[in-house]
């Protein structure tokens, strides 16, 4: 099934638009939406791992020598998707795409920077069914893309059918990684599920993960979610002006979502409270 990206207009100028947006919008029992925001127009549907030639070809490597250097800060993770999930959390390009099911959090992402920008809040509509878990035969196999080498890679991306797949030298290489979180698997890996970008919800461990409602789109074979998509995924644009994000910001902070509800580490909760004090010119230096 062919999806195509919609844009509408006018723009979100405040909450109370959002929330008639989110009315009209609102799916059927079978289908759910997932949001992000994007602070300027120009951003485009596709994991960090893909925007540099040369993260594509060190994947693998980029994984490992995280691990290596710190190896207590994955000796909870039990298999590549997880691993995946903590190196975005700490900035790291990887194969996965930060959506919400929050839409107030979509929102906030899409106010948060480049205040002279417009900026677009998206609904990703999908059925429910299609969302895979943390722990899905799928996207163990679609996350070990990750253990393999560019090369080996690109030779996947040549073979037609399942059957070439499994029989070849790589197929085999990808299966050892598979079997060693899922032992039970079967040497049959479906060649349309690496090609295939998927939804993911994952554990909700992870802090910033629980305080953003996050989920995933996870990218095999595919670079980037093009606006005609055969995925099942149907994105809906909403601008932003650059006018209004100060405002939605403000609106978003009386009903406490901000950096330090959504980045609940020390530091980001520090930097919101320093943002919110009065400037050194207006404080009154007296004793207390």
């Amino acid at each position: 099934m062919t999806v195509r990206i919609k844009r509408s207009s006018p723009g979100i100028r405040a909450l109370t638009e959002l929330f008639e947006l989110l009315e009209k919008s609102r799916p059927d029992d079978s289908y759910v939406n997932l949001y992000r925001g994007h602070p300027s127009k120009t951003y485009v549907l596709q994991p960090s791992i893909f925007r540099r030639k040369e993260y594509r070809r060190v994947e693998k490597n980029i994984l490992r020598e995280l691990i290596a250097i710190q190896p207590k800060e994955f000796r909870e993770d039990k298999t590549a998707f997880e691993q995946l999930v903590r190196m975005q959390h700490y900035g790291l390009p990887t194969r996965l795409l930060d959506l919400t099911y929050n839409p107030l959090v979509g929102l906030y992402f899409a106010c948060s920077m480049h205040a002279d920008k417009d900026g677009e809040f998206l609904t990703f509509s999908l059925q429910k069914s299609e969302i895979k878990y943390f722990d899905s035969d799928t996207v163990s196999c679609v996350a070990n893309l990750s253990n393999l080498t560019g090369r080996q890679r690109d030779e996947i991306r040549k073979f037609s059918t399942t059957s070439e797949l499994n029989e070849s030298d790589v197929g085999l290489r990808l299966l050892h990684f598979i079997k060693a979180e899922k032992p039970y698997f079967l040497p049959r890996i479906e060649m349309q599920d690496l090609k295939s970008i998927r939804a993911v919800r994952p554990k909700q461990t992870n802090q910033r993960i629980l305080a953003q409602q996050g989920a995933f789109l996870i990218f095999g074979l595919v670079s980037t979610l093009q606006d005609s998509n055969n995925f099942g995924i149907r994105v809906t644009r909403k601008a932003i002006p650059a006018g209004a994000k100060k405002k939605l910001l403000e609106e978003l902070d009386s009903i406490n979502i901000n950096a330090s509800t959504l980045f609940p580490e020390i530091d980001s909760a520090a930097k919101y409270i320093m943002s919110k004090i009065t400037p050194l010119n207006d404080v009154d230096e007296r004793a207390d």
